[in-house]
């Protein structure tokens, strides 16, 4: 629960990194969408990149039935190896409907299987493989398990960040999880 698991498609990193970090999301999540495209990306940089920092991701499913699509969509991705491109993409419309269009994820449609599958082919996923992995409920069984497990677990909202195994609970921005993870090293 509390360590990243380099095996994991969903990992980033080499497992000789000082700092670990697991980040539980659900893909509809605005403060996720946020977390994903506006901090990690710098973090991944400056620590993943240079060994400093390992980092896993592990996809929820309790806001919407978006949630379960868009999570069901991460494993369908996993099984073309492209995660991240995939990770990367469906952030995107979250991002647009809910800070541009000021739609509420819990009471509007942020994501369907129809515009997760969009979202999958335009990131170069095999359009056929992926709607068969979709359209089959194929990874529904891992997202529900992954769901639970972190509930089992305490994770209550989302993103919930572990830094080290501890529960990270500031400010989500890049300069204050910048200076607490150079606080960590």
């Amino acid at each position: 629960f509390k360590t990243v698991d380099l095996r994991s498609a969903m990992s980033k990193g080499k497992d000789s990194a000082s700092v670990s970090i697991i980040q539980y999301s659900d893909m509809i999540c605005p403060s996720c969408s946020y977390f994903s495209t506006q901090v990690m990306p710098t973090i991944e940089k400056k620590y993943i990149d240079t060994g400093k920092v390992k980092f896993e991701f592990r996809p929820m499913a309790f806001i919407a039935d978006g949630s379960t699509q868009a999570g069901m969509g991460a494993y369908c991705a996993v099984d073309q190896n492209k995660f991240w491109q995939y990770h990367d993409a469906i952030y995107a419309p979250v991002v647009d409907k809910v800070f541009r269009q000021n739609l509420d994820p819990k009471t509007d449609v942020i994501l369907t299987a129809s515009s997760v599958k969009q979202i999958a082919t335009s990131t170069g996923l095999d359009s056929s493989t992926f709607n068969t992995c979709m359209d089959s409920g194929k990874h529904l069984a891992d997202i529900t398990t992954s769901t639970q497990a972190a509930n089992k677990n305490g994770v209550m909202s989302t993103p919930y960040i572990l830094v080290n195994g501890k529960a990270y609970t500031g400010d989500i921005s890049l300069t204050a999880f910048d200076v607490f993870i150079k606080a960590m090293l």
